[in-house]
């Protein structure tokens, strides 16, 4: 079996994106949370689905040998690798798809590697994290980033920087990990709306990226880098209200209904700011709450419909069907 982990997006979501990088340098910040992908494989399908684990609320299904050829990822996957059929492949996760959490790039990673050992190959994070990008943007069209196959490749509080010819070095962030590990469930607080969505389909309604929005947009990563790494919630909070402002600002398809109506009484109940993680639209809510008044937040997202989800942060990337993970070719970094 193989685990890939998902990420909350912290700092720079969306420069990722080639339409970003080719203007120059751009960076994102990602942590790894304690909610994951798992893909086993075995010759039958009850073997497949008893590798899995057993979370409440998981979701998990089995794709045989005669219906690959109708799951776009698993094809996909097989043809980039060179990789034939013939196995049972189980994939279950706490997680539906559209969560906004990485989902779809965790799961790349889990394939990718479970088929490549399959057929007999090792590959390296950084190796699983290119092929994870290109699978999903090259072969499969869907307009998304890098950030989500290294951050479940890598794992912890991982910045990637990523070059204009869209080369990519990923490195672990302790500081920014110290922080997040304190702050979640206290000031930092994760919710889940009722729907989920594409991100594929909000990000095709994205404007195009022109040098006054990619300046734009680095500026606004450094500053929210800088608050994060603050540890201080009303500075985060501050920074997510006009990260988010200026998201809905440039792509209206990105707000929710919800957002609205936490904008309109956040001062009320603690609330300091708030973004939908990932390309937005719907899946997950990440709060800034005064962590003296969090029950009172709390009540008031779960009475606008909200699901509150404890999560922690985890410092593990890929982990293989021995619990054992892929070495980084450095200490605290990778490349490709």
């Amino acid at each position: 079996m193989s685990t890939a982990p998902m990420r909350i997006s912290i700092a720079g979501g969306g420069t990722d994106l080639p339409e970003y990088y080719r203007h120059g340098p751009t960076s994102v910040l990602a942590l790894t949370v304690d909610r994951f992908v798992h893909v086993a494989l075995a010759d039958e399908p009850d073997a497949a689905l008893g590798a899995l684990p057993d979370p409440p609320g998981g979701l998990a299904h089995v794709v045989a040998p005669a219906a690959a050829g109708e799951h776009a990822y698993v094809t996909a996957a097989g043809e980039l690798l060179g990789v034939g059929g013939g196995w049972h492949l189980a994939i279950g996760s706490q997680v539906r798809p559209g969560s906004g959490l990485g989902g779809s790039g965790a799961f790349s990673v889990a394939l990718l590697d479970i088929l490549a050992r399959a057929d007999g190959r090792e590959l390296s994070p950084a190796d699983l994290a290119v092929l994870a990008f290109r699978l999903e943007r090259e072969v499969l069209g869907r307009p998304v980033g890098q950030q989500d196959g290294w951050a479940a490749a890598i794992g912890g509080a991982v910045r990637i920087d990523l070059a204009p010819d869209g080369s990519a070095t990923a490195c672990a962030n302790p500081a920014l990990y110290e922080v997040m590990a304190q702050l979640l469930g206290r000031g930092l607080l994760l919710f889940r709306t009722a729907d989920q969505r594409d991100a594929g389909r909000v990000l095709a309604h994205a404007p195009a990226v022109d040098p006054q929005r990619y300046a734009q947009a680095l500026a606004a990563a450094a500053e929210t880098e800088a608050a994060f790494l603050s540890g201080d919630v009303a500075v985060i909070g501050a920074a997510l209200r006009a990260h988010w402002a200026a998201k809905i600002a440039a792509n209206p398809h990105t707000d929710h209904p919800v957002c609205r109506a936490i904008t309109q009484r956040s001062a009320e109940v603690g609330i300091h700011g708030f973004k939908l993680v990932g390309a937005g639209g719907a899946g997950h809510l990440l709060i800034a709450a005064d962590p003296d008044r969090r029950d009172e937040s709390v009540r008031f997202l779960t009475g606008l419909g909200l699901v509150h989800v404890p999560v922690r942060s985890w410092p593990h990337g890929l982990l293989r069907h021995d619990g054992t993970a892929p070495e980084l070719e450095e200490a605290v970094c990778a490349s490709a």
